[in-house]
């Protein structure tokens, strides 16, 4: 496994040639939700958002394209809605069960199930609690792995602070890129839609 600097490093130049598209994608995927008017509406989108967003990211990387495709951010809906908006709901309930235990074990599981996107991404018929055990299958051993990546922005994390939060939405692109490079480690070079089949 390539270690959390090796990752941004990846990220990084990868965002050479694609950070503003990313950008964009990463705005829809946090903007849309949080802006419908209606609560329910913005929870129910979520799913197929993170799903087109996996889509469209795991399609940068390994084909090394430039990002332009946008509109791969669609293809949560068009793909897998029912899956990917029911895997974002138990995501949500499961890990808010666990954190009422502790705050650790919540954010534990939160890692665990941190997988679950990319999953229905690369096979959009899975079911939904399959593609979350899949993901806490596919994290055992690398939960403190992925934590480490994500702790690894902390000086970003603060820059942002200091423009009360307005440096978050920049630092999201390099991010979520760095996340989708960890997933593509984790998975290898053959994607797992073959164990479904």
């Amino acid at each position: 496994m390539k270690s959390s600097r090796e990752l941004r490093h990846q990220a990084w130049e990868q965002l050479r040639k694609s950070y503003w598209m990313v950008l964009v994608v990463t705005l829809i995927v946090t903007m849309l939700p949080a802006a419908s008017s209606i609560a329910v509406i913005g929870f129910l989108i979520l799913g197929p958002l993170l799903v087109g967003q996996a889509i469209y990211l795991i399609d940068m990387i390994d084909n090394n394209t430039d990002g332009s495709k946008i509109e791969l951010i669609i293809e949560g809906f068009k793909r897998s809605f029912v899956n990917s908006m029911l895997a974002s709901i138990l995501v949500g309930i499961f890990t808010f069960l666990w954190s009422l235990l502790f705050i650790i074990p919540g954010i534990i599981k939160f890692f665990a199930y941190a997988m679950t996107p990319y999953i229905i991404a690369e096979n959009p018929n899975i079911d939904a609690m399959a593609a979350i055990d899949k993901s806490q299958e596919m994290m055992k051993g690398h939960k403190m792995e992925l934590f480490m990546l994500h702790l690894s922005f902390i000086g970003w994390y603060l820059l942002a602070a200091l423009t009360f939060g307005v440096g978050m939405i920049f630092l999201l692109p390099y991010v979520k890129t760095a996340e989708a490079n960890f997933y593509i480690e984790l998975r290898g070079k053959k994607t797992i839609i073959a164990e479904f089949e």
